[in-house]
């Protein structure tokens, strides 16, 4: 499985209808919107891909298409209850294109490729999984009470982890740059703000108060993460350099 993000411009005849030299206000214009989408292409090769439900705005090539499902169809309904999944979310497999729905301008998302081994689980936040290989089992993670009281996520997390020898691959997206960070035994990171996406199992997440009574720095309420393993971090997010 692998993808590509592509904008997608106007024609040359909207450029010449509203008057705009495309040579040199492609990107600007100082009175008009020049609108772009950003879409984005999974190629498949005797591969599989989950896709949110919804999401699918065109395909083509060998594919069969199928819902995604383990063999706990109660299972797969409480996951589509407490997360983003929606129940019978689509698998499409084969060999072709699958292209998802366009973003319009000041809508577009950063995409990050990560790998599953079969001994790592990742937790993301709402709106950050796109989609997925199809060898994977999703499930839900309950929040503690003062990971809900820190976040808008509400009270339960997407869970991915890869089936039993093989290597999976998940896509995540973002409104500012992200990249995968380890962090190693005795390492701790503390963010002022929800910089963390996503972690492996083995990473242990709290959000509390540095110091009481008006001692620890002035700090207040911080993100903490120790233990081993791995994050999604957008160490961007806020400063506006998206």
């Amino acid at each position: 499985m692998q993808y590509q993000v592509k904008i997608l411009e106007p024609t040359d005849l909207w450029y010449l209808q509203n008057n705009i030299n495309k040579e040199t206000n492609k990107y600007y214009h100082p009175t008009k919107d020049i609108p772009f989408a950003q879409q984005l292409e999974i190629r498949l090769e005797n591969s599989g891909v989950i896709i949110q439900k919804g999401s699918l705005h065109r395909c083509i090539g060998k594919l069969n298409y199928g819902i995604y499902k383990t063999d706990n169809r109660l299972k797969d309904m409480w996951v589509a209850l407490r997360t983003e999944i929606d129940y019978n979310a689509p698998v499409y497999q084969g060999t072709g294109m699958v292209y998802l729905e366009p973003r319009q301008k000041g809508y577009f998302l950063h995409y990050t490729y990560i790998d599953l081994s079969e001994r790592e689980q990742w937790e993301f936040d709402d709106g950050v999984f796109q989609f997925c290989s199809n060898n994977v089992v999703i499930g839900a993670k309950r929040l503690k009470f003062r990971q809900i009281a820190g976040s808008n996520d509400g009270k339960w997390r997407l869970a991915i982890k890869a089936l039993p020898g093989q290597i999976s691959r998940v896509v995540a997206g973002t409104t500012t740059p992200a990249r995968v960070i380890e962090l190693s035994r005795g390492e701790i990171l503390i963010a002022d703000y929800d910089m963390v996406k996503g972690y492996t199992n083995g990473i242990e997440e709290d959000y509390r108060k540095l110091g009481h009574f008006g001692k620890g720095g002035g700090e207040g309420f911080v993100w903490m993460y120790s233990g081993e393993g791995k994050l999604l971090v957008t160490e961007n997010d806020g400063i506006g350099l998206d």
